[in-house]
Formats: structure tokens, C-alpha cells, sequence
């Protein structure tokens, strides 16, 4: 047994070689470049993942087109607030620079952005010593936060590196280039800006030891977070999260806590943890700041299952490699469902029956595909919008109305010209195919049904 532990601490010596190697970093980097490219390269058509992405896209060809922007005309059928700006500016320039479109612009952005995360990450973890960052960047690398970070256009991915590239400066104490950094982060996120100053006054505070004071200003904080709407109860990605964690993750992290519960250090990490967690279960996009610590507590675990003396060599073998397949399970099949993810082909397709300008009405997921297509929408994601309660019961009073004239109403109330329905959508609005606003689309003379299928198109006819 002795020696079953000799051997284990010897392998991890030369894992720890490793990674003070150029060499690490390298295998680090194709890694990642690997786990990138493979959402993108899987899917069955040439569109961008999700929702929020075509929203950037459409923002960049218009600065493209007409240089700064003060007025959009699509989103909610016209509006002058904007999501903010910074990165639709920097796929932009890329496009503008590279003179090729837009989307593809994106796609090399984003995987340049992730590639000098790694980097980053490899060289923070440098800097504080963390050997077990030799564990924690693979692990980081095929998580599902960092793979969607990097793979889906979004405007916390800039925010990210810029974070890193704070925390990096600040640890080598050239804090004005820190300052720096964070005064480009509200270009690309005002919600991580906000966290970093939060997360720098409660520093601060810990370092002047004002505990009561850090202590009332975080159930303050605590208090706010569960006054936000919703809650992220699908945290674990295995099990249909569309952002969250791997089981199998979570599971190590609870086999290293019989570990560390002694160790103020680790457990200072764990508590670290236990706050981002409860933060992302209000705000989804904590889940890319808590992947950090996270990756990290998986990575001493397994340290530690390395080093602690096993009755049988050939069990302690097979449960690093059941894990180490677990966490692999885990990262490849986000990347599945990623390449599987809408939109689909039929969905612009069926957008490309609609003359540009009209005006549709769908579900808010597909307003910023309906933008994209050229078209207005009713309502869309983006909620920072001035009426939007009253547009919001407006919508749901037409879904569920058993009354014609309140759906001429609103429909004409906003100028509607077209309505568009996902078969799924559909069932998750109204339960039955003739109950509500159905009803009159199957048997009203005015509406003419204009495509069936997974996707369904209607147009409103006006007297």
C-alpha cells in the first residue's frame, strides 16, 4: 500500500512538471479549440445557437450599414434602448477589418475569446500557486458554462475576459491597468460591472475587518437577489438545464468535502461556492463566475483521490477513470445539445414568407429571430422597454381571450400583420388545440393560414 502511495504521489510530481511546461499549456489550447469548434461544426444548418445571439448579429450589420446607432426599429416595432452595445461594436470591427460577415466574424471572436481565457486562467493559476490548476483548466475547459460561454454569442464573454484580465493585473499590483479594465466592462455588461464593484467593496471590507458591516450589507445584497423574479431550478446540465453544472461534478465536490472540512482554506472555497451558487439560481449568468471555483474544487478532489491510500489499486483506478468519463459525458453532450439547439432551418424559412417591415406576433424566445429575418416583433426578450407590463398582459390576454373583438383589439393595438406559432410553443401557451386565441386562427375568417407544421404561420386580415 505504501507503495500504491509512493507511485500515486511520483505521478502527480510529474503532472506538476507538466504543467509548469510550455507544453501544458499547449495541449490546454487544442483542447479548447477542439471543444469549441464541435457545436458549430456538428450542426445540421449554417445558423448561430440561440436566441439572444441574432440579436448582436443583426446590432453589428447595422452599424455596419449606418455607424452608430440611436433608434431601433424592429425590436418591440421600434425603440431607442439597446442591449448594451459593446459587443455588437466588436464583431463589427471584425467584420469590418476581416471583410467577411458578420456571423462568421462572431464565430472567430468567440473562439479567440475562449483560447486567451485559457491562457489567462493558466497564468492566474500560475500566479497563486495552485498546482491543482493542472486539474481545474481541462475540467474548466469541457464544462458546459465555458463551452456555452464560448460558443454562443453573448455579452458576457467579453465581460469575462475583461474580468480576468483584472483579477491577473491586480494580483501582479499594476492597478491602473486593472482600473482599466473595468472601465471598459459597461461597454459589454452593466450586470458584471455591478457584481465586480459589489465584490470589490466586500473585499475592501474584509481587509479593514469591518465584519458586522459585511456582514449587513451581504443579507442586504441577499435580501434584493430573491425579490428578482424566477428561479433557475434546472442547475444541473445532465439532466436538460440549458446552463448549469455536470452531476458528475457535483458529485466529486461532495466526495472532497469528507476531505477538506477541516482545511479553513478549502472550506472558504466551498463558501465561495455555496453564495455564487445561490446568486446563479436568481441571475443565470453567475453560473460563468461560479464555474471558476467550482473546476477547482473538482480538481483538488481529485488530487486528493490520488494521494489518499486505497484498499485495491485496480478500484482506485477504475473510479478516476469512471469520473474522469463522467465529467467527459458530461461536456460532450452539452456540445450535442448545443449543435441540436434552435434555431432551426424551418424557422427562417418560414420568416422568409413574411414581406420585410411587417409586424409579427410570436412567443418573446423567437422575437430576436424575427428581427433578424427583417421583420418587427411584438415583443421579444429584451424587457427593458417602457410599456412592457401593459404590451405583456396585452399578449396574454389575446392567448387566452374567448372573445373576437379582444383579439382584434390587440392586434390591432399594435399593428399586427402576421402571427407565428411553434407547435411547441403552442401547447406550452394553451393546452388544448381550439382554447383561446387557436380557436379563432382554425375557424375566424380572419386569419389565412399560410404554412403548417412544426412551425405555423398565420396572416391577420383587416376589414
Amino acid at each position: 500500500m505504501k507503495d500504491a502511495s509512493r507511485e500515486s504521489f511520483l505521478e502527480l510530481q510529474k503532472f506538476t512538471k507538466l504543467y509548469a511546461s510550455k507544453y501544458f499549456l499547449l495541449v490546454m489550447l487544442v483542447l479548447c479549440l477542439v471543444v469549441l469548434i464541435l457545436p458549430n461544426l456538428l450542426r445540421n444548418n449554417p445558423f448561430s445557437i440561440g436566441e439572444e445571439s441574432f440579436y448582436h448579429l443583426r446590432i453589428a450589420k447595422d452599424i455596419l450599414s449606418d455607424g452608430f446607432l440611436q433608434y431601433d426599429e424592429l425590436s418591440f416595432s421600434g425603440r431607442d434602448t439597446f442591449l448594451e452595445r459593446g459587443l455588437s461594436y466588436s464583431i463589427a470591427s471584425v467584420s469590418f477589418i476581416t471583410k467577411i460577415s458578420v456571423e462568421t466574424s462572431a464565430k472567430i471572436l468567440f473562439l479567440l475569446l475562449g483560447l486567451f481565457a485559457v491562457y489567462l486562467l493558466h497564468l492566474i493559476f500560475k500566479l497563486l500557486n495552485l498546482k491543482e490548476g493542472l486539474f481545474a483548466l481541462p475540467v474548466l475547459i469541457i464544462s458546459p458554462a465555458f463551452i456555452y460561454l464560448f460558443t454562443v454569442i453573448n455579452r458576457y464573454a467579453v465581460s469575462f475576459i475583461l474580468l480576468l484580465l483584472l483579477v491577473y493585473f491586480f494580483l501582479k499590483k499594476r492597478y491602473y491597468l486593472s482600473g482599466f479594465f473595468l472601465l471598459l466592462m459597461p461597454l459589454f455588461s452593466y450586470a458584471f460591472t455591478s457584481f465586480i464593484l459589489i465584490s470589490g467593496l466586500f473585499y475592501f471590507l474584509y481587509k479593514k475587518k469591518s465584519k458586522l458591516l459585511l456582514i449587513f450589507l451581504f443579507l442586504i445584497l441577499l435580501v434584493w437577489i430573491f425579490t428578482l423574479k424566477g428561479f433557475n431550478l434546472e442547475f444541473i446540465s445532465d439532466l436538460g438545464g440549458d446552463l448549469g453544472l455536470s452531476i458528475f461534478g457535483i458529485f466529486i465536490v461532495f466526495v472532497g468535502l469528507g476531505f477538506f472540512w477541516k482545511k479553513k482554506r478549502f472550506i472558504s472555497l466551498y463558501l465561495l461556492c455555496l453564495i455564487l451558487f445561490i446568486f446563479y439560481l436568481k441571475l443565470y449568468w453567475m453560473i460563468f463566475i461560479l464555474n471558476i471555483p467550482f473546476c477547482l474544487l473538482i480538481a483538488y478532489s481529485f488530487t486528493n483521490l490520488l494521494n489518499i491510500k486505497w484498499e485495491s489499486e485496480l478500484i482506485k483506478e477504475l473510479t478516476i477513470l469512471l469520473l474522469i468519463c463522467g465529467l467527459l459525458l458530461s461536456g460532450f453532450s452539452f456540445v450535442k445539445s448545443l449543435s441540436d439547439a434552435e434555431p432551426t432551418e424551418e424557422i427562417f424559412d418560414t420568416l422568409s414568407l413574411i414581406p420585410r417591415g411587417s409586424v409579427v406576433l410570436s412567443i418573446p424566445k423567437n422575437g430576436y429571430w424575427i428581427n433578424y429575418a427583417g421583420m418587427k416583433n411584438v415583443v421579444d426578450e429584451f424587457v427593458w422597454f417602457t410599456d412592457f407590463e401593459e404590451r405583456n398582459n396585452d399578449i396574454e390576454t389575446l392567448f387566452w381571450t374567448e372573445n373576437l373583438n379582444e383579439v382584434v383589439s390587440v392586434l390591432d393595438k399594435y399593428n399586427v400583420d402576421y402571427i407565428l406559432l411553434g407547435s411547441v410553443a403552442k401547447h406550452k401557451i394553451l393546452a388544448k388545440d381550439e382554447e383561446g386565441i387557436l380557436f379563432f386562427l382554425k375557424y375566424s375568417d380572419k386569419f389565412k393560414k399560410l404554412k403548417e407544421g412544426n412551425i405555423e404561420l398565420w396572416r391577420y386580415v383587416r376589414e
